[in-house]
């Protein structure tokens, strides 16, 4: 039986109990597809506050229309935070 035909077998319980919630939340297919095509890479699933360029953009894209205090809330941050990076996109 090829690894490929063993992968298909596979089912939620088969899993190590952290990687169950790959398949919890993303299903089991991309927990097979993952463990077929990416099986022992130890991987680190970002937070959305440290992706630095997906938080200007969303910051560039709201500032005229949202309030600071609410792209605060929104994105985890502090105000002043929000401040430096509107601050840092104009170039001043």
């Amino acid at each position: 039986m090829r690894n490929e035909d063993i992968i298909e077998m596979l089912e939620e319980q088969d899993l190590p109990e952290h990687f169950q919630i790959v398949a919890e939340v993303c299903g089991i297919e991309t927990a097979r597809l993952l463990i077929k095509e990416l099986g022992g890479i130890t991987v680190s699933i970002p937070m959305v506050n440290s992706l630095r360029s997906l938080i200007e953009r969303y910051i560039a894209d709201n500032a005229k229309e949202i309030p600071i205090k609410k792209i605060a809330r929104e994105l985890g941050m502090n105000e002043r935070a929000v401040a430096r990076i509107i601050k840092s996109l104009r170039g001043v």
